[in-house]
């Protein structure tokens, strides 16, 4: 067991409705969202489904088992910061975790340092890793970067999705561990990277049969073979 971080923020949030302004200057009451999360002081118990407190405004594409946990980057949110002209704070694009490096002069932790399956101890609970973060135009709107989900994609700095495995409670300067890893050549850029090119059917059926991956990414992947007129056979 290794340290691959540190916990600086805990961040939950409930679904807020949000206005959308129309071309005549009126705004239209348009969706509820949770994205906008706020750090709060630990202990915070984690669930099978989520930290407490926490929520999702869409749970068709966001939350569930498979993504009860988000945890963000503290790199990612400079990164950010630079391309909006003001900080991001940590909460703001919808993490649950917000993670920097494990010790001073430590390398900031990335995607890379994680593949899916990981399994992670924080705190008290013990965290599965199930798939890289899908950007969305709620990011958008939260940092005012108009492109920054190309950019995202681009850059592959998505932050990464976990289920729990055991339930437990975190709190800010936790250690972030890493207890196991079963699945070393499927590292979260090549997943990335997978979500967003053709890929080979032999990558995606391969991938598609990580049995640790998320039940979206797995249906996914079988849709995409279906659609070819070999079935995905040939590479």
């Amino acid at each position: 067991m290794r340290a691959v971080g540190q916990v600086v923020s805990v961040n939950v949030g409930q679904p807020q409705p949000r206005q959308r302004r129309l071309g005549d200057g009126a705004t239209v009451r348009d969706y509820a969202t949770a994205i906008h999360k706020r750090p709060v002081a630990g202990p915070v118990a984690v669930r099978r489904l989520g930290l407490a407190g926490d929520a999702q405004g869409d749970t068709v594409n966001h939350g569930g088992a498979d993504k009860a946990v988000h945890i963000q980057f503290r790199a990612n949110l400079q990164w950010l910061s630079a391309l909006a002209g003001r900080p991001v704070l940590p909460g703001e694009i919808g993490e649950n975790l917000t993670v920097t490096a494990s010790e001073a002069g430590a390398d900031q932790p990335a995607e890379g340092d994680f593949c899916v399956g990981d399994v992670l101890a924080v705190g008290d609970a013990i965290l599965q890793v199930t798939q890289p973060r899908i950007p969305c135009y709620k990011q958008a709107e939260q940092t005012g970067v108009a492109d920054v989900v190309e950019r995202i994609v681009a850059s592959g700095r998505t932050g990464l999705h976990l289920r729990v495995l055991a339930e437990g409670a975190v709190r800010t300067n936790d250690m972030v561990y890493l207890v196991r890893r079963t699945h070393p050549d499927w590292p979260l850029p090549r997943l990335h990277l997978l979500v967003h090119t053709p890929g080979t059917p032999g990558e995606r059926a391969a991938a598609g049969a990580i049995p640790e991956l998320s039940a979206e990414l797995r249906r996914r992947f079988a849709r995409a073979l279906e659609s070819r007129p070999d079935g995905g056979r040939r590479e």
